[in-house]
């Protein structure tokens, strides 16, 4: 069997380049070779919708040319049968259906004069050509004398392979192409398609197995082993086709035998084999087909740590420029190495090939010294930019460098946002070459805290944040310990685990205490206050607070003393001293006002506001509340935003302004489905249609 799509073709017959089993028919009648229809088909619905819609021979008497693109082993040939056949019994084809293989990406690919040699002994039966003929004018011929025909072309690699075999004249006639290139340079209608959906490719190895053995019901019984099995896979038909022929031989043994050993293969693209299926000879032909510099292009994208890559971060990886980089990237969506997002900003890289092409790297020291290269430029931007970054996070933080934002708050939040999941995959690079790389690692580990703590991102945090402590334990960084343990700390207070939190604080503190940084310790006593009010230890939460206020004072640092009033306000309030804590709340509000800080007068506003609920004026706390929810909001703190909704409803509830605090629930409500958070988005709704209990009602 070649290199192309693959799947069961058993009982086919080869015909030259023409695949399949030719059945005769009389001159002018209706013949077909196709193959036959695939045995295990699943998904693609929309593309079938899509391909039927444009070979209907009664949408129009023109001939039309479809082309069908994606990655070697995605299904192309599969759908492009199931199509045809669908075709076949709709009636839509009476004058035949015809099939060749043009092998266009083996060593030696059919020319056109090889098909249409062929094509024609299908079309006019054995002794009735001769090789003397014109036989592309034949063949034309024949097309022209039938009723509508369905030509499909598979294996394309080369618009030459197909341009001679287009018909001529005739009503009806379509032309389906698959090849793993987009046929740009071809006046046809453009298809691409990708991996399978989860869902569907789980079906895909359910029926494998059963087709084999109807009793098989591993599939079934093991549905998150298959769903693993499944991503292991790319959700690549090929990669799953191969996986089920794994499981058949293996039977019984379990689903969950075959996931331990995918995951711990040094190479998952080449263990993906069975027999004469195998993942790794379609991606060596592939990429053997590369330009240089694209095949350059497409490893140093390989090393990014998601198969997503933003065009900045693909700039640092290949270290080119903007202008000269893009044509090769589109080169590589051309050939369906990488897909593309809307607008451009974004390409793709599948699973199975970014594993391939990583190890391709590994394989010769030249491409292995590229790749350390291409990883310490990634790293070394992506720092520069979270560091500029979150210092719009943090106003009046000290300077660390250039700003690339331009001063922009929201410019800078919407970059973390999009490239979230590349910065947490690279402060994992704990263990990576070149050396340095996991300091780097650390630091921007570290840089992440405060927009991690903005998005309540605790699960990322902590897998940031531990991968951080471990590697300044490994150096020996003091300082960078005590800092790690600090936001670890504060993470885990976020995640409810405050007693292993004043642990962390207190040695963290005591570090820093010993390595003379006073600002490092007096936010930590802050943070220690801050833990310590949250389990309801409100005298302890006090010390530690003054604490943090003795050390800034002697700094000068208003503004981090403010910060450390406003939790010191909320503490008081809660042990009813509330003339103290109305008198720490607003003391703190007026510096952060003063200083335009407005991460820090959101939050000190909310207390504010539950200061003055407490001491019965309600229409002031409602005033603070819808302050403080439009500070969140311009700030995109949505969880911030959300919570002082909810706490506006509740004050307009008690004012028996019900359907003010209706409407303030419903926006809670929003704000918190639009950060994701289901829960509090449901509990919030929930108040809203609850019945009022004001006196107004």
């Amino acid at each position: 069997m070649s290199d192309g799509d693959y799947f069961d073709f058993r009982g086919g017959v080869f015909l030259g380049p023409v695949t399949g089993a030719a059945r005769g028919a009389p001159w002018g009648g209706a013949v077909s070779n196709l193959l036959g229809a695939p045995a295990v088909f699943t998904g693609r619905d929309q593309e079938s919708d899509q391909l039927l819609g444009v070979l209907d021979p009664g949408g129009g008497g023109h001939v039309a040319v479809s082309s069908l693109a994606g990655l070697g082993g995605v299904g192309k040939t599969a759908l492009a049968l199931h199509v045809a056949h669908t075709a076949r019994q709709r009636g839509w084809f009476p004058g035949g259906a015809l099939f060749v293989d043009m092998r266009g990406y083996d060593e030696v690919p059919a020319t056109a004069d090889h098909a249409v040699l062929s094509l024609l002994r299908t079309l006019a039966g054995p002794g009735q050509l001769d090789t003397g003929d014109d036989l592309y004018g034949r063949y034309r011929a024949e097309l022209a004398r039938r009723e509508p025909v369905l030509i499909v072309l598979d294996n394309v690699c080369d618009p030459a392979q197909v341009t001679p075999l287009l018909p001529g004249e005739g009503t009806g006639h379509r032309v389906l192409i698959t090849s793993r290139d987009v046929q740009d340079s071809l006046p046809v209608r453009q298809f691409t398609i990708g991996a399978l959906e989860p869902e569907d490719a789980c079906l895909l190895v359910d029926r494998s197995l059963r087709q084999h053995d109807p009793g098989d019901r591993r599939a079934t019984d093991e549905p998150d082993a298959v769903r693993e099995l499944a991503e292991l896979c790319g959700h690549l038909p090929l990669a799953l086709l191969i996986a089920a022929a794994l499981l058949r031989r293996r039977r019984p043994r379990p689903v969950t035998t075959l996931t331990a050993e995918l995951r711990a293969a040094a190479d998952r693209v080449r263990t993906l084999r069975f027999g004469d299926l195998a993942v790794r000879p379609v991606f060596d032909v592939m990429y053997g087909w590369l330009e240089p510099e694209a095949a350059r292009v497409l490893r140093a994208l390989a090393h990014a740590p998601t198969p997503d890559v933003w065009v900045g971060s693909a700039v640092a990886l290949t270290g080119m420029g903007q202008e000269e980089l893009s044509p090769l990237l589109e080169d590589l969506v051309a050939a369906s190495l990488l897909t593309t997002a809307p607008g451009g900003a974004y390409w793709r890289m599948h699973d199975l090939v970014q594993l391939y092409v990583r190890n391709v790297s590994a394989e010769d020291p030249g491409t292995a010294r590229e790749a350390d290269g291409a990883r310490e430029r990634l790293m070394s931007f992506s720092g520069l930019a979270v560091l500029s970054a979150v210092e719009h996070l943090r106003p009046h933080a000290p300077d660390t460098g250039p700003d690339l934002f331009e001063g922009n708050y929201q410019h800078a939040l919407s970059w973390l946002d999009l490239e979230r999941q590349t910065l947490i995959g690279l402060t994992q690079w704990t263990d990576t070459d070149p050396p340095g790389l996991a300091e780097k690692a650390m630091t921007l580990a570290l840089a992440l805290q405060p927009y991690l703590q903005l998005r309540r991102s605790f699960d990322d945090w902590l897998k940031v944040v531990v991968a951080a402590l471990r590697t300044a334990q490994r150096l020996g960084d003091h300082g960078a310990t005590a800092a790690a343990g600090q936001s670890l700390a504060v993470c885990l207070n976020g995640l409810g685990r405050g007693e292993e939190a004043v642990g962390l604080l207190r040695l963290a503190q005591r570090a820093f205490a010993v390595l003379g940084k006073q600002n490092a310790e007096g936010r930590c006593w802050g943070d220690l206050g801050a833990v310590l009010h949250s389990l309801g230890r409100y005298a302890e939460a006090l010390d530690a607070q003054e604490q943090s206020l003795r050390l800034f004072g002697a700094l000068g640092d208003r503004r981090r003393a403010a910060m450390t009033l406003t939790n010191r306000g909320a503490t008081l309030g809660a042990l009813g001293r509330l003339d103290e804590a109305h008198e720490a709340v607003t003391q703190a509000l007026g510096i952060h006002v003063d200083a335009g800080d407005k991460p820090a007068e959101a939050p000190t506003r909310g207390i504010l506001g539950t200061l003055r609920m407490t001491a019965g004026r309600a229409e002031e706390a409602a005033d603070e509340y819808r302050h403080a929810a439009r500070l969140y909001g311009d700030l995109g703190d949505w969880h911030g935003a959300a919570a002082s909704c909810l706490s506006l409803g509740h004050v307009l509830r008690s004012l028996g302004r019900d359907e003010e605090a209706a409407e303030a629930f419903e926006a809670a409500a929003e704000v918190y489905h639009h950060a994701g958070a289901a829960s509090e988005a449901a509990e919030a709704r929930h108040e809203a249609e609850s019945p009022g209990h004001g006196s107004g009602r």
